[in-house]
């Protein structure tokens, strides 16, 4: 009997298998990787495996993380000792500067892949942005002048094209594909 983390390897291996249209609007091309937040550990284990059925679908992949993104952005921020004796005033920073960095972080890390149409970037550790920022903004904001396609590795529940991070905050409806067990 196969466990979670081997049927979703099957659906993502059937997924990557398939042609990719070139006329996809950029929130079309998005795929989610859907699993339950306890499977988080036993997911990344075996992202080696999810690229091997990449390649093996004759597409490139790339990985992006996420979770530098807000240590990164709090230790180079000028006020960061106020706000470490005051967590309450970092809410508006939040909102104002970091909900744009993370975005310009991402849409860097993008532009350093080379990526083509044939090229797959994984972005992993969206849950290290839980909190800060809601991953549905990020994404919405991302430039659309990348390649290929993104995957993003979701630890949370898809329902009817409603998707929820972490199963602690109301979803949101996107186009992305998902890819579930």
């Amino acid at each position: 009997m196969a466990n979670k983390i081997d049927a979703l390897l099957s659906s993502y291996e059937m997924v990557i298998a398939e042609p990719w249209s070139g006329t996809l609007s950029t929130s079309e091309r998005f795929m989610f990787l859907v699993f339950d937040p306890a499977e988080l550990r036993r997911v990344e284990i075996r992202l080696g495996e999810f690229e091997l059925a990449t390649n093996k679908g004759n597409k490139r992949w790339e990985l992006i993380s996420l979770k530098s993104c807000f240590p990164t952005w709090m230790s180079n921020h000028d006020y960061r000792d106020e706000y470490f004796a005051d967590p309450e005033s970092l809410v508006d920073q939040l909102e104002a500067e970091f909900k744009q960095y993370a975005i310009d972080f991402i849409n860097d890390e993008l532009k350093k892949r080379n990526a083509d149409d044939q090229t797959l970037i994984a972005i992993k550790d969206v849950s290290s942005l839980f909190g800060f920022g809601r991953l549905s903004d990020v994404l919405n904001s991302l430039s659309n002048d990348f390649k290929g396609r993104l995957l993003i590795l979701f630890p949370g529940e898809y329902d009817k094209n409603h998707y929820r991070l972490l199963d602690a905050r109301d979803g949101w409806s996107y186009l992305a594909r998902p890819i579930t067990a």
